[in-house]
């Protein structure tokens, strides 16, 4: 042992130094002290390290298996999404079946995703909606207007608070039904109506109804006048009664306002009153009774069907359209086109004419006739059985 102070070699018993006379029992305490401290503090360095070692590595399996299970439930939300997508896309294309079957593949897979599930509700109802429609599309064309009414507002109460590219078009074909079911209730009561003036009447009633809706109706109406109004000039013609004849020509054109086949009317009147003042009425009469005798197809020589289209709508109307052509050296006027509805069996179920304009045909020149048809709900044919018309002298 040596003094601290003095650096002397000093025994261990020794209380104080011989040299210096420092204490040494009080520096040997404070450096055994300090040495049992360093070893403490040594040891406790040591043992500091050890207690987080098994944290730490299970921090670091939680986090692998943590992220191998996000990873994999990101995996299956991908895959639920695409079976939505395709779901969606199927519905689209009409295909309903395969569409819920998508859809409740994927609620298999994420029964709590609610998305899906109301894809499923909405593609439910579309399909049954889209089968309704069609029923009540059905009934229409039996005439059952009270019951596609009725099923139709049904449909509607069903989708108006759906929305979405699915449901549109469900509410637009339900827009173009209740007009389908507008015509048809007004030509079915069209067919009651005779005169002019009920027309009149109803056609007021229809300008109320929004232009979208009301037009196909007005059309109905305006064409029906049309009609009664040719039928009811050509039987005053006949009686020679012109004045009478043109002003119901005239009435029919404050609604059908420039309609070709009225403007053609009056110009047949207006000849037919100057070919009577003229003393010529008698040779007009022949020549259109001896036309009327003879046959359509090219047994006569003046006039040839060169087209003719009948077109069917889906409310029981049928417009037929036509060509003829002037195959002579003169000029033809006069011209009325006569046809009968066919049916299957051929037989006549009922008989139309209408008036060709222009109302008079330069050689080698075509003309155009028109009419439309209404209450047909069977398959017919038109078949065109008679053309008269006048020849005039060059």
């Amino acid at each position: 042992m040596f003094c601290h102070n003095c650096g002397m070699k000093v025994s261990t018993d020794a209380n104080f130094c011989s040299n210096c006379g420092a204490g040494l029992k009080e520096e040997l305490l404070q450096h055994e002290d300090e040495v049992l401290s360093g070893r403490s503090k040594s040891k406790s360095k040591k043992r500091t390290y050890l207690p987080f070692l098994p944290p730490v590595i299970s921090l670091f399996l939680v986090s692998g298996l943590v992220g191998g299970y996000y990873n994999h439930e990101q995996n299956v939300n991908a895959d639920v999404l695409t079976m939505k997508k395709e779901a969606e896309e199927l519905a689209l294309q009409g295909d309903y079946v395969k569409a819920k079957s998508e859809l409740e593949n994927a609620l298999e897979i994420r029964p709590a995703y609610h998305v899906l599930r109301n894809n499923l509700e909405v593609v439910k109802i579309a399909e049954e909606a889209h089968i309704e429609l069609d029923d009540v599309k059905t009934q229409i064309k039996e005439k059952q207007f009270e019951d596609a009414e009725s099923n139709l507002a049904r449909i509607r109460e069903k989708i108006v608070r759906l929305d979405g590219p699915l449901i549109k078009p469900l509410k637009d074909e339900a827009s173009e039904t209740d007009v389908m079911i507008k015509v048809g209730k007004v030509n079915n009561e069209l067919e009651q109506l005779k005169t002019v003036e009920e027309l009149s009447r109803k056609l007021a009633v229809i300008s109320a109804v929004p232009s979208e809706e009301g037009k196909a109706v007005k059309e109905q109406i305006l064409n029906r006048i049309v009609q009664l109004s040719i039928e009811e000039a050509e039987v005053k013609i006949e009686q020679k009664q012109f004045t009478n004849a043109m002003t119901v020509a005239d009435r029919a054109l404050q609604y059908a306002v420039n309609d070709k086949r009225i403007l053609a009317l009056r110009d047949k009147i207006e000849q037919s009153r100057k070919d009577f003042e003229e003393a010529e009425f008698e040779r007009i009469e022949r020549a259109m009774e001896a036309a009327a005798k003879e046959d359509l197809k090219n047994k006569n020589a003046a006039l040839e069907i060169v087209n003719l289209k009948v077109d069917e709508d889906e409310v029981g109307g049928m417009t037929i359209k036509g060509e003829l052509k002037n195959i002579v050296k003169a000029n033809v006027s006069s011209i009325t086109v006569y046809y009968n509805i066919l049916s299957k069996d051929k037989n006549v179920l009922d008989k139309g004419f209408t008036t060709a304009y222009p109302f008079k045909l330069e050689p080698g020149n075509i003309g155009k006739f028109e009419d439309y048809y209404y209450g047909v709900f069977e398959d017919v044919t038109v078949e065109i059985e008679n053309i008269t018309w006048v020849v005039e002298d060059r």
